[in-house]
Order: C-alpha cells, then structure tokens, then sequence
C-alpha cells in the first residue's frame, strides 16, 4: 500500500447493541476507545462511525459505507452480535473491496476461522487489541508479512488462514488514558437520572459517570465465561495510574461517578485497602461502583469484622455498589462452573456489604446440565435468605468456554455457524442442556421469583421477573436514609436487566461476572 499515516483514511465502526425501548444506557466503549487512543498516540488520523449513540438505521450504515472510502476499517463487538457482524463485514466488501476490514473483541477473537471462513473479513484481533491492531495496519501499510505481527489471524492468498502466536499484553500502566472527545460524550454522560441521598455530592445532583478499565484479565477461570479465551493473568492498574485517570475525566468532563467496568475490579482484599488509601491520599471526592467475587473477603482468611472494616472503608472512599454474583445455590453446580465458592460465602459477603451500606446487585444463572427442579430452588432460597432480587439469566454457552465445548461434544451444537446466528441474551433460552423441558424451567424460576416478589414487595409482574423493566431491592434491608441508590426514587429504563452499576442503572455484562 506504501502510504503515510496522513494519507490513509481510517474507519473505526461502534455497533449498536440495543436499540428503542428495549436499549440499555448507552456506555462508551472502552475497548475501542482505547484502541483509537493508541493510534492517535502514534499518530494516526481516522473517522468515527459511532452507530450505537445515534442508532442509524442499516440503510443508514450502508449508505455511508457505499459513499465514503476508506483504506481500513476497524470494528468489534461481543460475541452474541456474530450475526449483525458478518452482515456488516460482507456489506461493506461488496463496496469497498480492497478496503482493509480488521475485526475485534470475541464476535472474532474466540472464532478467527470460522469468523474468516463465513464473512470476507481481512484480519482478526485475537487478543487485546491496542498493540496488535497497530502493528496490523503498520504490515498492511508498508507491504510487510502479517505473520510478523503476533495476536492475530488472517486469510492468505491461496484462501488458508494463518494465525500468528497470541500477544502477551503484560503491563497495561503504560497505555494513554482514553481520549474521549471523537465521541459525542455528553450524550453518553449526561443521565437523566439522580442520585439521591449521596452525602458528598448535592442532594439531587445528576450523576455524570464514566467507566475506567482498571484491571485486565481474571484471576479464575469460570466454565461460562467467555473472557477466558484471552488465556491472560489478571493484571491491576496501579492505583496512582487509575486515580490519574479518574482525575483527568473529573477535570475534563465534570464527572462524579467512576464505573470499575473490569472483568474483575478486584482479585484480593488487599488491592481494595491500596486502592483506598490512594483515593484518601488524592483528595478526589467522587462516587464509584465495582464488581467482586463473592469470597473477595473469606480468601483472604479475614474475620467478619476485619471484612467489616475493608468494607466501611469502601463506602467512606466513596463506594456505592459492589456487584458480584452468587450464580447457584448448589454446591455441584458451582463446581461444575468451576467458581471456586461455598453458598454460604455468598450470605456472608452480602451481610458485610449491607452493614457497610453498599448497595448489592447479584447475578444468577439457570439452565446447567445438572440443572433440576431442586436446584433451581436451592438458588432462590439463598436469594430469600439474603432478601436481593437477583439478575436472571440462562446459561449461554460461548465459543472457547468450557461449556460450550461441553455444548459441542454433546451434540447441543451440531452447527456452529447457526448456533452464533441464533443467540440473542443470557435472558432467553438459547440452548438447554438439562433433562427438564424449557417449559417446566420457566414455570420453576416464575414460582421462585414470585415468592422472592410477594417478600420483597417489589410489585414485578409475570413477565418481568426475568427482564425485570427496574432492579429494585427492598428498601426494609436498609437503614433508613442511609442507602446510597434508593430503587424507588430512580427512574430505569425499559427492560433494564441489571448486574454491573453503570450511570443509571445495574447493567448486566456476562465478562463482568467471573
């Protein structure tokens, strides 16, 4: 190709999701925020086609894709919109042919040959995507071998695919904070939502929040994630990087609430300790929510009240959600999902939280092969015991998880390809492996979450115990006046089925829950 950085003209593509009354908030993406950055930091130019923000219609897209050229286009999205994906990368083919499409995050990273083998597609990111991406255009650029540049996989001329060995990304302090201004970000920040009874901002005031990667990788290895195709260690900012960034998105956009949006936040109590006594030492006053595992404090061997302390001090450094998930009720189960935890620890860890007055949103999921009538039962009783309404959802076997060879070994997946077009959520049975009919699970979670409803009060109908349209949670949990996000003065969204706090809502992410 043998053109100057200046002279290339460069796509980056954000997909919608969700769009209408069935949409969730809309949040920046992190991942291709932060892989813009990288590229202007080497001194690139390109456009932004942020479809997610504006919701363009298809027409729309096409349109813009036929009347403007460009020399690379970069796009990636999870792996659930496979379908739209190979829609939009043979569409945009057909009009730019020897335009460059690179394809990232899991929708190719976890399937580069078959991702490959079913859309005209050029490169696939397998990895993190900063480095690799660059490197891949830099090849492209100036006429070198792709096999040069690790972490990715491409087609050959004679139509065989080449992957290059995976990229060990190690340390992650020395990426430049995202520079958010080629999105419309007010339209992203600016929530018509407030928060009430925060002690350290206005009553009233309008939460202005934004998400931080502060971590990468996971210390675990669930058998429904599909994070876990990265196969790297989990790696922590450190604290002085993840304040200099939160001061810099305070300063510049007028934030005051901080989103963790980690596949884990935090790998170890002693990590939560450091990151307080930075934020105390920073004098930063901002508000922030992050995901845990449930045995964050009993690995550490702490006694309740030393858990306690970890805890409150959470809340004072300006905490106000600590999402993490039970998943089940059943011990069998939760070995079968490798999540290294007892039940028990889970009524514990909210207790601690409760007393601390973090608010808990708590995930579960149905739908294991081992799944019975029983243990369904036995996960809403831990629900009652802890008095949360949790995020429902059915487990979604995905590409390089455990359960998804399982899926495939099985016989539950005879066509890949078909299958990855015919996923939607985690809130519909996609495919069930149990011996029960879909049937007699639903009417099992609907008799479960009706008497977790009547003992809550919540006031949720039959058809939103699943999409829950608002996560509510007991107010009589709480002591009066101290709960940071009171459900019933918060106005949510349609459908908002919710796990990770996220501006205006408990936003479910299934990388979140490892």
């Amino acid at each position: 190709m043998q053109k100057s950085k200046k002279d290339l003209r460069l796509l980056f593509v954000n997909p919608c999701l969700r769009t209408g009354k069935d949409s969730f908030t809309k949040l920046p993406p992190l991942g291709l925020a932060s892989v813009m950055t990288y590229f202007e930091s080497k001194g690139y130019n390109f456009t932004l086609l942020d479809i997610d923000i504006n919701e363009y219609s298809d027409n729309y897209v096409e349109n813009y894709i036929k009347n403007n050229h460009f020399d690379f286009i970069l796009i990636g999205t999870i792996i659930t919109h496979y379908k739209w994906i190979k829609q939009f990368v043979n569409m945009t083919k057909k009009y730019q042919p020897d335009s460059c499409v690179i394809v990232g995050n899991s929708v190719a990273g976890a399937i580069p040959d078959l991702f490959l083998n079913k859309t005209k597609g050029d490169i696939v990111i397998t990895g993190e995507g900063e480095i690799s991406a660059y490197e891949a255009v830099e090849a492209v650029r100036l006429g070198k071998d792709l096999k040069t540049v690790t972490g990715i996989s491409f087609r050959n001329d004679d139509g065989t695919i080449t992957t290059t060995e995976h990229r060990k990304v190690g340390d992650i302090n020395d990426f430049p904070f995202i520079n958010w201004d080629y999105f419309e970000i007010e339209r992203y920040i600016n929530q018509k939502v407030k928060i009430p009874s925060i002690s350290d901002l206005p009553n009233q005031e309008m939460i202005r929040s934004m998400p931080i990667i502060s971590a990468r990788g996971c210390a675990f290895r669930c058998s429904f994630c599909h994070f876990v195709y990265w196969d790297d260690p989990y790696r922590n900012r450190t604290p002085e990087s993840i304040l200099g960034e939160i001061k810099y998105l305070i300063e510049k956009y007028n934030v005051n609430h901080i989103d963790f949006f980690d596949d884990l936040t935090f790998a170890s109590a002693h990590q939560v300790v450091k990151l307080c006594d930075a934020i105390e030492k920073s004098g930063l006053k901002f508000k922030w929510s992050a995901s845990i595992r449930v045995d964050l404090f009993s690995r550490a061997k702490l006694s309740f009240d030393d858990s306690l302390k970890v805890a409150k001090r959470m809340k004072a450094n300006g905490c106000i959600a600590s999402g993490f998930a039970l998943e089940s009720g059943n011990k069998e189960i939760l070995k079968m999902m490798n999540k290294e935890i007892d039940p028990s620890e889970f009524l514990t860890t909210v207790k601690i939280m409760r007393e601390a007055e973090i608010y808990v949103p708590i995930s579960v999921i149905f739908g294991y092969p081992i799944e019975t009538k029983e243990t369904i039962k036995e996960t809403f009783d831990q629900c009652v015991k802890a008095g949360i309404y949790p995020s429902i959802g059915f487990l979604l076997p995905l590409p390089y998880t455990a359960m998804y060879d399982y899926a495939k070994a099985n016989g539950y997946i005879t066509d890949e390809d078909s299958y990855l077009d015919s996923i939607t959520e985690r809130q519909d049975i996609c495919v069930n492996m149990t011996k029960l009919s879909d049937k007699v699970i639903m009417d099992e979670i609907k008799i479960g979450a009706a008497n977790l409803n009547d003992m809550l009060k919540l006031g949720l109908t039959e058809e939103t115990y699943i999409k829950t349209k608002g996560y509510k949670t007991s107010k009589k949990f709480f002591k009066k006046g101290k709960h940071a996000l009171d459900p019933e003065n918060i106005k949510r969204i349609e459908n908002d089925v919710s796990f990770n706090y996220s501006q205006t809502e408990f936003k479910f992410e299934e990388q979140q829950n490892c």
